[in-house]
């Protein structure tokens, strides 16, 4: 038997002495039900101490899970590396970076229902996957700041590159402007607009074979099976600002992407005027009010309702090697 323990957020669910891998997939098909329904009551489940050891074992472990079907992350621009299938590392931004929290791919129109992470390495100090409540933020977001979001909603605009020697230098120092290639993990642009299309995304080709990607998208969403409303966007890492990304990161930027053609995040309403960065500004600051974090213990395996929940990076130092997966 495994052992539930009833903190908040996340749900700990620990194993048994000494419990083999078939033990641990019989036991997930045995509470198949009990599960599914833990994890829309409190949005996240953390499995502590079962006997998952690598991203072969961690793909086994999502598929006797049964949540969905495993899928590529195709349209996020985030730096990390595919291992096999659709597991990948987690974000690869540079350690002292804080990643803030939000929704996977909250800015398309077919996000993930799930995600998941493995602990393969855990990092020496910080380093924490951060989650929230996205139930929780809807309603600690200000009324004024929420109305003009619900009713003007947001238009998120992205740009890539096919080949760029600034882009090149720039991802040398630190990884954070992918190309085209990899965003959609396709290598002509005939490839690209048909999964655009698929997406429903806006785009057009720019000037050195940019693309430029608009997607219009509700800042907020009822689940779609308990109908609760949650906080459901990512204006506040569009927005690249002083607060989002230091100061001196934020000049270095200013600098980078002086040419509006080369932007790779910009976020505005969907009628394309500016969002204030006060709104914004407090965004962060309700994320941050309602971060909750916790220590990675090697072969932890956290699941993320997607839509209930919102994961996040906190800074930290030595390896750190957190895999991740999603399924639709």
């Amino acid at each position: 038997m495994s052992k539930v323990t009833c903190s908040p957020f996340p749900l700990v669910v620990e194993a048994s002495k000494n419990m083999t891998k078939q033990e641990f997939f019989a036991f997930l098909k045995q509470e198949e039900t009990s599960l599914r329904e833990k994890l829309r009551k409190y949005g996240g489940l953390l499995f502590r101490g079962f006997p998952i050891n690598n991203a072969d074992e961690f793909s086994e472990f999502i598929e006797a899970l049964a949540l969905g079907k495993a899928i590529n992350y195709v349209g996020g621009d985030s730096p990390r590396n595919k291992i096999a299938g659709a597991v990948y590392t987690s974000t690869e931004a540079p350690p002292s970076l804080k990643i803030p929290l939000h929704n996977e791919l909250s800015f398309v129109k077919n996000y993930p229902r799930h995600i998941y992470f493995f602990c393969e390495t855990p990092p020496v100090s910080g380093g924490e996957t951060i989650i929230a409540d996205a139930r929780a933020v809807y309603r600690a977001v200000n009324k004024e700041v929420k109305k003009r979001l619900i009713e003007k909603e947001i238009q998120y605009v992205s740009s890539y590159y096919k080949n760029s020697t600034l882009m090149d230098l720039v991802n040398k120092f630190q990884r954070s402007h992918k190309s085209w290639t990899e965003v959609f993990e396709a290598n002509s642009k005939a490839e690209v607009e048909q999964k655009c299309r698929e997406s429903d995304f806006a785009f057009n080709w720019t000037k050195n074979d940019w693309i430029r990607i608009c997607q219009e998208r509700p800042a907020v969403i009822d689940h779609p099976e308990t109908e609760e409303r949650v906080w459901f966007n990512q204006i506040h890492l569009y927005d690249f600002n002083p607060k989002l990304l230091g100061l001196w990161r934020y000049l270095g930027a200013k600098i980078v992407y002086m040419q509006k053609h080369m932007r790779l995040h910009e976020v505005f309403y969907k009628d394309g005027s500016k969002i204030p960065r006060g709104d914004i500004y407090h965004i962060l600051q309700v994320l941050d009010d309602h971060t909750v974090a916790f220590p990675w213990e090697k072969r932890d395996l956290l699941v993320l309702d997607n839509v209930l929940s919102m994961h996040g990076r906190a800074p930290f130092q030595g390896k750190r090697r957190i895999l991740a997966a999603m399924t639709s």
